[in-house]
């Protein structure tokens, strides 16, 4: 008896070792994959085809994994389980200084975030390169021709929806270029924008009950060919609207003002910058870009500030100077 006892008690030590060692590698294979996955920056061919499939499962299961892997890539941990609430775009586009197309894959997280995840082509599935991070949410990209280059600008047209809290919205794009280490903003200009505030909290003598809105519209035409051109004509709009103390319907605003304008930006192959004038100007002994004006400014609107240039300096430098110092004709 006693020395069944015994076998009994080393079978089950030994399964119960067993078990345990089993489990442990269970655990470290879970830890593993995890581990894997988070520093996987790949995404083979057969994961983009299988999101391109017409199976929706398929898709689906693509669409989460490619997600994941941006996810990791850019950090954002706490979006792993919020992947149904991502949007997500792919582009194909030759943005980078070598034969053949890159993959672009857009992440919208919320109203205020997006992110560009970007991967080199390299024969068998896209490897990471970069990322622009800290976006608004992307409506689309256009890839756009650098002149004398082989590859393109990057344009990412996006969406700033303050509806709720800041009463404005605006469609604006900016264009990137990879200038060898990263991809450099160059160009930001707005499509549409419209806000809407009470007069009295700019003008403390208004009705509080009147409001104002302000909206700008703007046309963009790219001109490419052995150089480029943005041509951008537009029209500001004011109207108002009273006897209301939340904000009037639509219809209730009447215009008191309009106007129109055009201007164009000029691309300058050696400096790499786009100016509203096609030579590079001097101010204070220092070269400058005219790169915005307050009469066309979206934020500039209520005419705060008027009669002014917004000039870029070849360091990189903003500066805001009157437009009479500058005998330009733009």
């Amino acid at each position: 008896m006693k020395k069944y006892v015994i076998a009994t008690l080393i079978i089950m030590i030994l399964a119960t070792s067993l078990f345990l060692n089993y489990q442990s590698f269970g655990e470290l294979y879970t830890s593993a994959m995890s581990t894997i996955n988070i520093y996987n920056t790949s995404i083979p061919y057969g994961l983009i085809n299988q999101y391109k499939s017409d199976n929706p499962t398929k898709q689906k299961e693509a669409e989460a994994e490619i997600k994941k892997i941006c996810l990791n890539i850019l950090q954002y941990p706490n979006w792993q389980n919020l992947l149904n609430y991502i949007d997500l775009k792919i582009y194909t586009g030759n943005i980078l200084p070598e034969a053949g197309d890159e993959l672009l894959i857009v992440l919208n997280l919320s109203k205020d975030l997006a992110a560009v995840c970007i991967f080199t082509d390299q024969g068998q599935g896209y490897n990471y390169f970069d990322k622009i991070n800290n976006l608004l949410p992307v409506e689309s990209i256009k890839f756009i021709n650098i002149p004398n280059r082989n590859y393109n600008f990057l344009t990412v047209y996006q969406i700033a929806d303050e509806r709720l809290g800041a009463y404005y919205y605006e469609n604006f794009f900016e264009i990137f270029m990879f200038n060898g280490e990263i991809f450099e903003k160059k160009l930001r200009e707005t499509t549409f924008y419209e806000e809407i505030f009470k007069s009295i909290w700019i003008d403390d003598t208004a009705p509080k009950d009147e409001w104002i809105k302000n909206m700008l519209k703007n046309t963009i035409l790219f001109k490419e060919n052995s150089t480029l051109n943005i041509f951008v004509s537009g029209t500001k709009n004011k109207y108002k609207a009273s006897g209301s103390d939340a904000i009037p319907n639509a219809s209730d605003f009447n215009l008191i003002d309009s106007s129109s304008y055009k201007y164009k930006y000029f691309w300058n192959q050696d400096s790499e910058e786009f100016s509203r004038n096609n030579t590079i100007t001097a101010f204070s002994n220092t070269l400058v870009f005219i790169i915005g004006d307050s009469d066309t400014d979206y934020k500039n609107l209520c005419n705060f500030s008027k009669n002014k240039y917004k000039l870029l300096t070849t360091s990189g430098k903003i500066i805001y100077i009157d437009k009479n110092l500058i005998d330009e004709d733009i």
